[in-house]
């Protein structure tokens, strides 16, 4: 019975101590990497992977946006994106999206794929990454369906998040915030 008791506590302190971090404002974002699938690659009309993670684009004002490999999830964040290219079309700042394939509904991952592979012929200077077991779900604590946004600095601290979809006037602060990121 003692031994029991040692094994039912060790096990209560292992699921207290594993838990996700939280993402928090000034800070960069809690490491994520991606070893399953990862960075879609395209070169000479050939698709490949390698290996992703979170820290990959320090140095520029970055976009980052996780959600589930799901039709209505990939529109969550959609009209940011768009209000984003409409204002900064030569760039500025680098985009990655990350589609959480463990989330799309059974049979779907193969659509999931193609539309990421679309995508990026579309947008050939974006990262697209495969997140196959739903690993930034348990990283950043955003359970299986889960979305973020995050914009973040050049240092990589995140200086604006959202889980929810946007409204016009987030829409319309946060690209005032990436212009002036931008421009220090």
């Amino acid at each position: 019975m003692p031994h029991l008791f040692a094994v039912s506590l060790a096990l209560v302190f292992f699921a207290v101590t594993a838990q996700a971090e939280p993402i928090m404002l000034d800070k960069p974002p809690p490491a994520l990497a991606i070893a399953d699938r990862g960075e879609l690659l395209l070169q000479d009309n050939q698709y490949s992977y390698r290996p992703w993670n979170s820290q990959a684009n320090q140095g520029e004002v970055h976009i980052l946006q996780y959600f589930a490999g799901t039709s209505s999830a990939s529109k969550i964040f959609e009209p940011f994106t768009d209000a984003l290219q409409q204002e900064f079309p030569e760039y500025g700042y680098h985009v990655t999206t990350v589609i959480n394939l463990d989330a799309a509904m059974w049979g779907t991952g193969g659509f999931v794929t193609s539309e990421a592979k679309s995508s990026k012929k579309r947008y050939p200077d974006s990262t697209l990454v495969l997140d196959e077991e739903g690993v930034g779900t348990t990283a950043w604590d955003l359970g299986k369906k889960g979305a973020v946004l995050l914009v973040m600095d050049r240092a990589g601290r995140v200086i604006y998040l959202s889980y929810v979809p946007m409204s016009e006037q987030a829409i319309t602060a946060t690209i005032g915030l990436i212009r002036t990121t931008i421009n220090s």
